[in-house]
């Protein structure tokens, strides 16, 4: 993905808010979205199985609250969470073999928990970066047909299933996110 991809979907999201003028703008939006990747990370050393994929689901919410807040988009909590949760259950879909073992190795006391979080940092790193982007690219598609601010919560719903109905897509933005964190780890 590179943070040029990234830049590449937080541009498209701010020249169709017109707010290109704002040159900021896209950067600040590709910062929100990779602070919270990196914050991802800790949620995976959460050491309870499960608790783990609820924390990198509420930061991912919290990312989406922040890019809208960003934006002046007024969606609601609910249908932001309902879409954070829609996004990473798609999302996660294509790597769950990797988190159901990183969380089951939690189970195994001591060493069990830093290996499962070994396993999930650069998982939910790769998650957390995929649905930033879909995320914006869904908001980016729908300013750019209706032409103007004035989108509907069913509407941002239905872009957003639409971009992850691309797995093949969404299967590179994770394989890129993966080798992104080894960068950033770097």
């Amino acid at each position: 993905m590179h943070d040029s991809h990234l830049l590449h979907a937080a541009m498209e999201v701010a020249e169709s808010m017109n707010k290109s003028v704002e040159s900021s703008m896209p950067d600040e939006l590709a910062s929100i979205v990779k602070m919270h990747s990196r914050l991802a990370v800790g949620s995976a050393f959460i050491p309870v199985p499960g608790g783990d994929m609820a924390a990198a689901a509420a930061n991912i919410w919290t990312m989406y609250v922040r890019i809208n807040s960003e934006l002046g988009l007024p969606f609601s909590d609910n249908v932001v969470k309902s879409l954070a949760t829609g996004v990473v259950t798609n999302i996660g879909g294509a790597v769950a073999g990797t988190l159901v073992v990183g969380s089951a190795l939690k189970f195994i006391p001591g060493l069990g928990s830093l290996g499962g979080a070994a396993v999930m940092g650069t998982t939910v790193y790769a998650i957390t970066l995929a649905s930033g982007v879909v995320y914006m690219k869904a908001i980016s598609a729908l300013l750019n047909s209706s032409g103007s601010a004035d989108i509907s919560e069913e509407d941002l719903k239905d872009e957003t299933s639409k971009i992850l109905g691309n797995k093949d897509a969404i299967a590179e933005m994770i394989k890129q996110g993966k080798f992104d964190y080894k960068d950033d780890d770097d």
